[in-house]
């Protein structure tokens, strides 16, 4: 019976490398174990992604002009899991394009200390360009979740598993936007008590080729 073997990984992100603590050893043993040639990897475009249980997944992509794989996270949700488990295998592509630039642009929910310590180190210019860096990282993962929603509408009805993964994207973005907008109105004005819950409304999103709304919780 001939031994299983490795796909060879001759680099690591530093991101991933951080993960593992800097431990390379752990790190070599956990590729092989998910990149052996009878593991259950899968290839997304011209990638190999590992199909694990864990809040990330780990993607090889071809390194240019050089033999061997590179390794790095990839910010999507194991496809074993729950979350990932929504992702029809025909889709993982799109939707890793959406998670690698939401990645780029999804950044901590901005608090009214942040502003205060802009001010307190760059005045009200430094609080300006902070709100202005928020809102255009804001916009780019919106345009994000607008392309991956077009590439995926391919037919005039949105297939049924696109909704609810859309809806909790949507719901993040519309939390990380409401936290600007609070800090701003804090900042300026003091207290402004907690964020309201929607009790009877619902929030309208407009994209490209559909408009999606966001009902309430019950």
């Amino acid at each position: 019976m001939s031994s299983s073997r490795a796909l060879p990984v001759a680099s690591a992100s530093v991101d991933l490398v951080n993960c593992w603590s800097g431990d390379l050893k752990e790190l070599k043993e956990c590729l092989t174990e998910w990149f052996t040639d009878d593991a259950s990897w899968c290839r997304i475009g011209d990638d190999i992604h590992s199909v694990t249980e864990g809040a990330i997944e780990t993607r090889l992509t071809p390194r240019t002009g050089a033999t061997g794989w590179h390794a790095e996270s990839v910010h999507v949700a194991g496809w074993r899991t729950p979350e990932g488990a929504r992702i029809p295998a025909g889709y993982r592509w799109q939707y890793t394009r959406y998670a690698d630039r939401r990645h780029e642009t999804r950044e901590s929910c901005l608090q009214e200390g942040d502003l205060r310590e802009a001010a307190a180190k760059d005045g009200a210019a430094g609080v300006d360009k902070l709100v202005r860096h928020q809102q255009a990282q804001l916009t780019k993962w919106y345009d994000a979740l607008d392309e991956f929603i077009s590439s995926v509408h391919a037919t005039e009805a949105l297939p049924g598993w696109v909704a609810p993964v859309v809806g909790d994207e949507l719901k993040d973005w519309h939390r990380t936007r409401e936290f600007l907008t609070s800090a701003i109105m804090k900042y300026h004005h003091g207290d402004v008590a907690p964020r309201p819950d929607t009790v009877f409304g619902t929030l309208g999103f407009e994209f490209s080729t559909t408009r999606f709304e966001l009902a309430p919780d019950h």
